[in-house]
């Protein structure tokens, strides 16, 4: 290690120095073994970010008492001096980029606050945040400033976002813009038929909703083609949804717009242009052909043959199949001598209501045509069951494949098992919501009239309702059973529908009221069964789309079922169609409808909506049709006039921040 061996010849200074090289080398092998580790600290500040997003939607738009408009008084709330003093000290120790959000998204923009056009026609609150959050992925964020009245309309939900931001360690630091006293109507729908006879009352139905009105009041104005057709007085007892209805009487045939306006009395609403509503209406000059076929004359037969006898809008014919063939043969009689067999004769009716047949007289045939009516002709049928055929003698049958519920194996129709047993229908929601079965004014009043009929005594055993079927009445389970039975049941079948019945009692509601609600209720069955046909031209060409309205951009799916004049399937493979817009004639689109594989006669076609209003999408040749449609401007903006502090509040609790 130290050279003492070494020959003295060696000089001290060379001896040292070789010694020390050694004694460095053995030192350095140890620190290697030790493996020796170099640490550096390096620190360095991270300027944190607090990004401003301001609503540039169109509730923005609204002013609140008549001043300016709530993005005007966030433009002066950033320009003038103390609040650019505020954004002065936040710069000093936080970067502050602001941002506004729109349709559009996101979008960075550096201060011009009077190129902000509150134009957007939805608030995704949600989204806007997640986008803050990935354009700032790996930034300090010191929080998000959100500048906005809360009018949370489209996107993910704000607590589902409001979760990530907590998690993250985001705070949200909420700045609500806007009165949230405001007061405010809103038009949210307006439900009348599209098809209206000429001399015909037609029932309208209006759904308000109101903001800060309790106490105030109003008056909903109907207008026909400019002219005032009716008019209902509102008063507001709370806020909330509320529904007015009125009858108008169209007098001639045409088209006509139907506009529905809130007029307030008494106090000045935040916002009015959701204060009006339009629909586009079709008058019509001709009677439904209706036919009411049975095996005999029961009492349901009976009331219902003289209710359509009676009505003037009507034009009945019947068929009775235990009845003396000589009644079809008096003067101005509605009786045919035989059920139709023939697609002239049968698809040429609006609406068949097929009561308790025996399927001796109901063969195959007729089967088959009655499922050729419904499917391609678009007809409609109305099923009464009764206790002595149908629906126990149609297991596995044409008419049963066409009904809405699915039939059980033997039939609960024995009278002496269930005459003396009282049955309370039950409306379920689809049943609640329709306007066939609406017995009063309201929804309320109807659902309380309804409790108070008096029982039935019978009704047809069903399995249950086909999966795409609506069910409008129920019996509840009998002893022994779960859930309820449909009684009353509608689906739709190819270009048709069918409406089952599962009881032969609803005359018994006649007892202390006479007519009232058995002929209301029938009435509007027929008239919302058979309505459907007065849209077409001709019988032989059905169209329909997917929807009535749409927004801009949407797209429109429109559906045709085009027969020859001999009743077969057109076989070509395109039929042309033209879009024309009813504020500019000269403006049209044309559409070509394709036939769709393995359906004769099925075409289909898919276009998206244009500009706001009303279009006619007509076909040509030797039948000529035509479908009515509306593109609405996007009205959500204008749902809500008031600042909604309360998800305001409940998100900056949510992640931390304040409001």
């Amino acid at each position: 290690m130290l050279y003492r061996g070494c020959s003295r010849d060696v000089k001290t200074w060379r001896w040292r120095f070789l010694s020390m090289l050694r004694i460095a080398f053995f030192a350095l092998l140890v620190s290697l073994l030790l493996q020796p580790v170099l640490l550096l600290t390096l620190e360095r500040v991270v300027p944190r970010t607090l990004p401003v997003l301001v609503d540039a939607t169109g509730s923005m738009g609204i002013t609140d008492g008549g001043g300016d408009t709530r993005i005007a008084r966030v433009s002066d709330s950033f320009t003038v001096e103390s609040g650019q003093a505020v954004l002065a000290s936040l710069d000093r120790d936080l970067e502050v980029p602001l941002h506004s959000f729109g349709a559009g998204g996101l979008e960075k923009f550096a201060g011009d606050w009077d190129k902000l056009d509150p134009g957007s026609d939805a608030t995704a609150l949600g989204d806007t945040l997640r986008q803050a959050l990935e354009r700032y992925r790996g930034a300090a964020l010191a929080g998000v400033v959100l500048v906005t009245d809360g009018g949370q309309n489209a996107g993910h939900p704000l607590a589902e976002v409001g979760e990530t931001l907590k998690r993250a360690g985001v705070p949200v630091f909420a700045v609500g813009v806007g009165d949230e006293s405001a007061r405010d109507v809103a038009i949210e729908s307006v439900e009348v038929s599209e098809v209206l006879l000429a001399e015909d009352a037609a029932p309208v139905t209006v759904r308000l909703r109101s903001l800060g009105m309790m106490g105030a009041g109003g008056r909903v104005v109907f207008s026909l083609a400019g002219v005032q057709v009716a008019e209902e007085t509102v008063e507001f007892t709370e806020d909330g949804a509320l529904e007015v209805r009125s009858l108008f009487t169209p007098k001639r045939p045409g088209e006509y717009p139907l506009v529905v306006r809130f007029e307030a009395e008494g106090v000045q609403e935040a916002l009015t242009q959701n204060n009006a509503a339009r629909a586009t209406l079709r008058v019509v000059d001709r009677r439904l052909r209706v036919l009411l076929a049975d095996q005999a004359p029961r009492w349901e037969y009976k009331y219902l043959e003289a209710m359509l006898l009676r009505e003037r809008r009507v034009e009945l014919s019947c068929v009775l199949f235990e009845a003396d063939r000589e009644i079809a043969q008096a003067p101005g009689s509605p009786y045919l001598e035989q059920f139709p067999f023939r697609a002239e004769d049968l698809f040429g009716f609006d609406l068949v209501i097929l009561g308790d047949v025996d399927p001796r007289f109901l063969t195959g045939a007729h089967q088959t045509l009655l499922s050729d009516y419904v499917s391609k002709a678009g007809g409609a049928l109305v099923l009464v069951a009764g206790k002595r055929f149908f629906p126990s003698r149609y297991q596995g049958t044409e008419l049963a494949r066409l009904l809405p519920v699915e039939l059980a194996g033997t039939s609960i129709s024995a009278a002496s098992e269930v005459a003396s047993r009282p049955v309370n229908l039950e409306l379920t929601e689809d049943g609640r919501s329709s306007v066939m079965l609406r017995l009063g004014d309201d929804a309320e009043t109807s659902e309380a009239l309804w409790s108070r009929l008096p029982p039935i005594y019978w009704t047809a055993r069903v399995k249950r309702a086909k999966p795409a079927a609506e069910v409008f009445l129920a019996r509840p389970g009998l002893s022994g059973e779960s859930g309820t039975t449909p009684v009353m049941a509608l689906h739709r079948y190819g270009a048709g529908e069918v409406l089952f019945i599962g009881t032969d009692n609803f005359w018994r509601w006649r007892r202390n009221v006479g007519d009232l609600y058995h002929v209301t209720l029938w009435g509007q069955i027929v008239q919302r069964m058979a309505g459907a046909r007065l849209l077409a031209e001709s019988p032989r060409v059905s169209l329909r789309s997917d929807r009535r309205r749409y927004r801009r951009g949407d797209r429109v799916r429109v559906f045709a079922r085009l027969f020859a004049r001999d009743w077969e399937p057109r076989l070509e493979g395109t039929v042309t169609g033209t879009v024309v817009s009813g504020e500019d004639p000269d403006r049209r689109q044309e559409v070509n409808l394709r036939a769709v594989p393995g359906q004769p006669g099925i075409y289909r076609a898919e276009f998206s909506a244009g500009p706001p209003g009303d279009y006619r999408l007509a076909l040509g040749g030797e039948e000529i049709a035509s479908l009515d449609f509306t593109v609405r401007a996007d009205q959500r903006e204008l749902a809500r006039a008031a600042m909604n502090s309360t998800l305001l509040q409940d998100l900056a609790g949510q992640t931390g921040g304040a409001f």
